[in-house]
């Protein structure tokens, strides 16, 4: 396989799991073949674009139903335990769970145990359209995988933990 780098052609051995030229182009993408992080930010984009078809008439960025899917199985935590558990700023919380206020899926309510913090639950009409995302992204999820086998769908989620956990 032929690659350029600082302008100049090179050969290499292609690797067993090369991608083939770029299917839109048809451009040798050098390096990028061997890179994690180019890899998955190529499957988020068609994983995202599906969820988009999938969930689009509904608006909810899949941040969101993350996060309702979090507060729908710990009502009352507070904005910095959504924010650690989604591995964002506790500022993009805030943002977050005002666009799901907004929306009159969730709300904060006085906690019960710390009058200095909120805690988040879900209203009626986020358990309801919570219910509805998640037929919605199951089906979505087993869409994208489809050309993956059971197993090779337990190790892929698996290895991507091992990843976010290190």
């Amino acid at each position: 396989m032929a690659n350029k780098v600082s302008g100049k052609a090179r050969t290499r051995k292609p690797a067993a799991g090369d991608l083939p030229p770029a299917p839109t182009t048809g451009l040798a993408l050098d390096m990028l073949d061997d890179i994690v992080g180019y890899r998955l930010r190529r499957a988020q984009v068609v994983v995202y674009q599906d969820y988009v078809r999938t969930v689009g008439s509904m608006d909810i960025r899949p941040s969101q139903f993350a996060a309702l899917t979090i507060i729908g199985a710990n009502p009352g935590l507070s904005q910095t335990t959504l924010a650690t558990t989604m591995g964002i700023d506790r500022s993009g919380a805030v943002i977050l769970i005002d666009a799901l206020e907004g929306k009159k899926l969730a709300t904060r309510v006085p906690s019960p145990v710390d009058r200095r913090t909120y805690a988040i639950v879900l209203t009626e009409l986020g358990q309801t359209t919570l219910a509805r995302l998640k037929e919605l992204v199951v089906e979505h999820d087993r869409r994208v995988t489809a050309c993956l086998s059971d197993a090779e769908r337990e190790q892929l989620n698996s290895l991507l933990l091992r990843l976010y956990l290190s």
